[in-house]
C-alpha cells in the first residue's frame, strides 16, 4: 500500500482572509472542509490555474490527512483530449456493509461502478501507452463498487474542471463489494447493474457506461498518469465510472447494488 509523505505543517490554520486581502491557498480550505465536513463556497481566485497545480493540491490535502491512496478514479473529457485522475483516500474507504454518515442538511450521490484491483504496478512509461490488454493482464480482480459522490464546494454547479480535479473530482467515499478473478469471460460493457435504495429498485440496466467500454478512462489514465501520489500500484484499485444516473440522497437509509458476474455491495447511511 502506498504511503504519502508525513503531514504538512498545521494545515488546520485560520481560513479567513488576512488583513492584506490574500486568500489562503485552496489546499488548506479543502483540508479544513474534509476535517469539519463543512463545504465552502469556491471562487475562481482560489485557483488552481493548471492541472499540475491541481495535482499538487491533491497531494497537500492527502498529506494533511496523513492519508494513503488506496484507489483511483479516472476520467476522459473533450473527446479524449483531456484526462484526469484522482485518489480515493484511505479514510474514505468502506467495506461491504459499512456505514457512511451524511451530515444534516447535506446530500450525496450514489454511483454503481465496476472497479479493477491491480495485481502489479502500472508505472508511467513515456512514449509507450498502455493497451486494454495490458490493463487486463495487470488486473487481479474485478469487483462491484459504490462510489459516494460529494464535494467540498457548496456551490459545485459553479465550479469548473480544474478545481474539481483539485478536490479529487467530487470523491467522497467508496464501498468495495464482491468481485471475481474470472473476469476474462465477461463483456464489461454489457453487464446488468442494479441499485436498490431503501429496498426500492432505483436502477436496472444493461451497460450504461458513458464511454461504452468501462476500461477506456482506465487505459487513458494509466498511459498519461501525472499525479503526485506515486501512481498506480499493486493492491490499489481503479474505479471506472458510473453505470447509472446518480440519485441524490440525504437521510439515514440503505443502498445496495448488484453487478452481473461480479457481486453485490451495500452501505448504511446514517445522520
Amino acid at each position: 500500500m502506498l504511503r504519502v509523505a508525513p503531514s504538512v505543517a498545521n494545515m488546520r490554520c485560520c481560513l479567513a482572509a488576512d488583513p492584506g486581502g490574500h486568500m489562503p491557498d485552496l489546499s488548506k480550505l479543502l483540508a479544513e472542509a474534509y476535517r469539519t465536513r463543512t463545504p465552502f463556497a469556491y471562487s475562481p481566485d482560489m485557483g488552481p490555474e493548471t492541472l499540475a497545480q491541481a495535482y499538487d493540491i491533491q497531494l497537500a490535502v492527502a498529506q494533511s490527512m496523513n492519508a494513503t491512496a488506496v484507489g483511483w478514479k479516472s476520467g476522459v473529457q473533450d473527446g479524449g483530449k483531456t484526462l484526469f485522475g484522482a485518489p480515493i483516500l484511505s479514510p474514505n474507504l468502506r467495506a461491504d456493509g459499512g456505514s457512511w454518515s451524511i451530515p444534516a442538511g447535506q446530500s450525496i450521490k450514489i454511483e454503481v461502478e465496476i472497479a479493477l484491483r491491480l495485481g502489479k504496478d502500472l508505472p508511467p512509461r513515456s512514449g509507450k501507452p498502455y493497451t486494454r490488454e495490458d490493463i487486463l493482464d495487470t488486473t487481479e480482480e474485478v469487483f462491484a463498487g459504490i462510489e459516494i459522490v460529494g464535494s467540498r464546494y457548496s456551490n459545485l454547479n459553479e465550479v469548473q474542471f480544474l478545481p474539481r480535479v483539485a478536490d479529487n473530482f467530487n470523491q467522497a467515499g467508496y464501498v468495495i463489494g464482491g468481485g471475481t478473478k474470472s473476469f476474462r469471460s465477461l463483456d464489461l460493457s454489457k453487464l446488468r447493474s442494479q441499485l436498490w435504495i431503501d429496498g426500492a429498485l432505483a436502477h436496472d440496466k444493461v451497460g450504461g457506461h458513458g464511454h461504452g467500454d468501462p476500461l477506456i478512462p482506465v487505459v487513458a489514465w494509466a498511459s498519461g498518469q501525472a499525479d503526485r501520489l506515486g501512481g498506480l500500484r499493486a493492491g490499489q484499485f481503479i474505479t471506472t465510472g458510473t453505470l447509472n444516473k446518480p440519485p441524490s440522497y440525504g437521510k439515514a437509509g440503505r443502498a445496495e447494488i448488484e453487478i452481473e458476474g461480479l457481486g453485490r455491495a451495500s452501505v448504511e447511511f446514517t445522520q
